[in-house]
C-alpha cells in the first residue's frame, strides 16, 4: 500500500471533470472545501446531494432505494454531458458509484472509494457493517419515523475526526439529515464485476481507522485491478483534510494509477 505523501506529482492543464458522492447522513455540503480547491484550478466538480437527504430532505419518501440513489448520480453526468469523470465515493458513496460505473462505464475515468464501501453484487449496504449496527439503525429509524430514515448520531463517531466543541464539529452536526433506509437496506444488483473494468484507487484513511470501512478496504486488498493508497486522514477527511483529498484527487485524475 502506498503513503498519499509519496504520489507527489503536479496536475496538467486539461480540464478534469469530478463527481463526489457523499456519505451517510452527509450531502453534498460536506464536499465544499475539496470542491472549492478542484475548482480554483479550473476543474469542473459536481457534488450532488441523494434524494430525501441535505437541501433535499423535503424529497424523503419511502420509494427511496439505492437505485433511487445511482440515478441521481447518473442523471448529474448525462444532463452535464460529462466524460472521462473521476467518480469518488466517500463511505457509503461507494454503494451507488458501484452502481453508475455498472450502467455507464463509457463516461467514467477513474473510480475513487474514499474510506468506502467496496459492494458485491446483491449485496445491501447494511450487508457491509456488523448485523448490531444494522438492527441498531433499523430500530432507531422504526421509533423516530416508523422506519422512514435513520436519524443522525447525537455523537458524531470518533472515526469522524471531528473533536466536540469545535467549529467544525458544530457545522457537521447541525447539517446532518435523516438517511432514507430504503437506500440500506435495498440490494444493489450489478450486472458486471465490482468497477466494470475501470481504473479504481481505494483510500484508507488511516487516522484514525473506522472499524466498519475494514470489510471493503480487506475486499480490495484481495482484488484484483485495485490502487491502494493509505491517507493520514481520519473518515471525513474531505472535511478534516480538504488539501490533501483535492491533491490526491488530481494526482489520480492525471495519472492511470498502477494497481499493485
Amino acid at each position: 500500500m502506498l503513503n498519499a505523501k509519496d504520489r507527489a506529482g503536479a496536475p496538467d492543464d486539461a480540464r478534469k471533470n469530478f463527481v463526489l458522492a457523499h456519505g451517510s447522513w452527509h450531502g453534498g455540503w460536506c464536499w465544499r472545501r475539496v470542491a472549492d480547491r478542484l475548482r480554483a484550478q479550473g476543474h469542473a466538480v459536481f457534488a450532488p446531494t441523494f434524494t430525501g437527504m441535505g437541501e433535499r430532505a423535503h424529497l424523503l419518501s419511502r420509494d427511496i432505494t439505492i437505485d433511487t440513489f445511482v440515478q441521481d448520480l447518473v442523471e448529474v453526468i448525462l444532463t452535464e454531458e460529462l466524460i472521462d469523470v473521476v467518480l469518488v465515493g466517500h463511505s457509503f458513496g461507494g454503494m451507488p458509484i458501484t452502481g453508475v460505473a455498472d450502467r455507464i462505464p463509457e463516461r467514467i475515468a477513474h473510480l475513487v472509494y474514499l474510506d468506502a464501501v467496496v459492494p458485491e453484487s446483491g449485496e445491501t449496504a447494511f450487508s457491509t457493517i456488523p448485523r448490531a449496527e444494522a438492527e441498531a439503525r433499523i430500530a432507531l429509524a422504526q421509533k423516530a419515523n416508523g422506519g422512514l430514515a435513520v436519524p443522525p448520531p447525537d455523537v458524531l463517531p470518533a472515526p469522524f475526526g471531528l473533536v466536540e466543541g469545535t467549529a467544525d464539529y458544530a457545522w457537521v452536526k447541525r447539517r446532518l439529515t435523516p438517511h432514507p433506509l430504503g437506500a440500506y437496506v435495498t440490494p444493489l444488483t450489478l450486472r458486471a464485476p465490482i468497477g466494470n473494468g475501470l481504473p479504481r484507487t481505494y483510500v484508507y484513511c488511516a487516522n484514525p481507522p473506522h472499524p466498519f470501512m475494514e470489510p471493503s478496504l480487506r475486499r480490495a486488498q484481495a482484488g484484483t485491478g485495485w490502487t491502494l493508497i493509505e491517507l493520514a486522514a481520519p473518515h471525513d477527511a474531505m472535511i478534516t483534510h480538504p488539501e490533501d483529498v483535492a491533491r490526491l484527487l488530481l494526482e489520480l485524475a492525471d495519472s492511470r494509477a498502477t494497481p499493485r
